[in-house]
């Protein structure tokens, strides 16, 4: 026969008690009855001892961003006893700063006894301030200038969206890492872009990346912004990422053959030689790109009516604005066309190349 459990007198089965007291004695938790959080307003950020935790980019929402923010509070104010329970939330009322919430946690007080539920009440009080990195992006805090120009001419729309693009992503990427991967401030005009980054890393790896992608030229300075509370001198960097002359599309010189660039990436300059009729790719330690040489841009390029065709025979081509008739040799034209087609073609130094691009109705 089972000893009585001694605070209620049913059959006891752990400890001198039975199931139901010892679950009670032994709660799968210890919850507070009330709790405050802080975050930063801007961001979301979370105060937590010793300064602040920012909150995973992937968030999308506020309400994605206040779980996150409750869940991240629990899981430092509410203290388990065992390891094997599952907690969930449910909300009761929502007032501007304080929120009622109801914590269910379901698990089992010790491993020879069955799964019980518990309930809990919880008051959440918030309060709302500005995280040190928001202090220091607002304030325009800065240790690095980042500038992209290009070489002899303006940035295409293209191009300062993409480098835009870069910019943003990359920052996002290093931001829970970083805490000052942020941007203060940009501005653009006719000579390109400026951007001015609160971390000196993050404005070197954008640096590196831009240099990378667009095969640029870089070049720093130092200017000297002040000391630091021990005396030691403080610089800022200016980092700039100059583009090529050319951009996809433009015409340039490749050891003395007119040629049309056809793509630009980390791997190199991709190529359509318009003598030779040839794709090629090159990188900044070929032989081939110490002869590189810009010839002209690709709005330059003229469209061509083809009139007439016949096998063997030169090409007859009417130019689309001039409405002047040039023949043109057959091999020239190494892809699948028919009369009425439009073509484009380039001249360069008194010679018609046609452009390698399939022609367009």
């Amino acid at each position: 026969m089972k000893a009585p459990c001694y605070l209620c007198g049913e059959d006891s089965v752990l400890d001198g008690l039975c199931g139901r007291c010892y679950a009670k004695e032994h709660p799968l938790a210890g919850v507070p009855r009330m709790v405050s959080i802080e975050t930063c307003k801007r961001c979301g950020a979370i105060r937590v001892p010793g300064g602040w935790k920012r909150i995973p980019t992937s968030l999308s929402g506020e309400e994605e961003v206040l779980e996150y923010q409750l869940w991240d509070l629990l899981s430092r104010e509410v203290k388990t006893t065992s390891k094997d329970v599952e907690l969930s939330l449910e909300e009761l009322n929502r007032l501007d700063r304080v929120l009622h919430m109801r914590l269910h946690i379901e698990g089992s007080s010790h491993p020879s006894l069955p799964r019980h539920h518990e309930d809990y009440d919880i008051e959440i009080r918030q309060s709302y301030s500005t995280c040190d990195t928001c202090g220091m992006a607002s304030g325009g805090y800065h240790e690095a200038i980042l500038q992209v120009r290009a070489d002899g001419r303006g940035l295409t729309e293209g191009e300062e969206s993409e480098i835009a693009a870069i910019v943003t992503d990359m920052t996002v990427s290093q931001y829970e890492s970083d805490s000052k991967a942020f941007v203060t401030s940009t501005s653009t005009d006719q000579y390109g872009m400026d951007f001015y980054v609160g971390s000196e890393h993050l404005a070197r790896s954008l640096a590196a990346e831009l240099e990378s992608q667009y095969l640029a030229e870089r070049k720093e300075n130092f200017k000297l912004v002040g000391q630091d509370k021990g005396g030691k001198e403080k610089y800022r960097v200016t980092i700039l990422v100059r583009l090529p002359r050319f951009t996809t599309g433009d015409f340039v010189s490749v050891a003395g053959n007119p040629c049309q660039v056809i793509a630009m990436s980390n791997g190199g300059l991709t190529c359509f030689d318009l003598r030779a009729r040839s794709r090629f790719t090159m990188n900044q330690k070929s032989v081939k790109w110490r002869t590189l040489e810009y010839l002209t841009e690709e709005s330059d390029k003229r469209a061509f009516m083809i009139v007439t065709h016949a096998f063997g025979k030169p090409v007859q081509l009417m130019d689309s604005k001039t409405y002047e008739t040039i023949e043109v040799d057959e091999a020239s034209l190494d892809f699948e066309f028919s009369t009425g087609d439009t073509v484009y073609g380039i001249e360069l130094d008194d010679q018609l190349y046609i452009l390698p691009s399939a022609p367009s109705d």
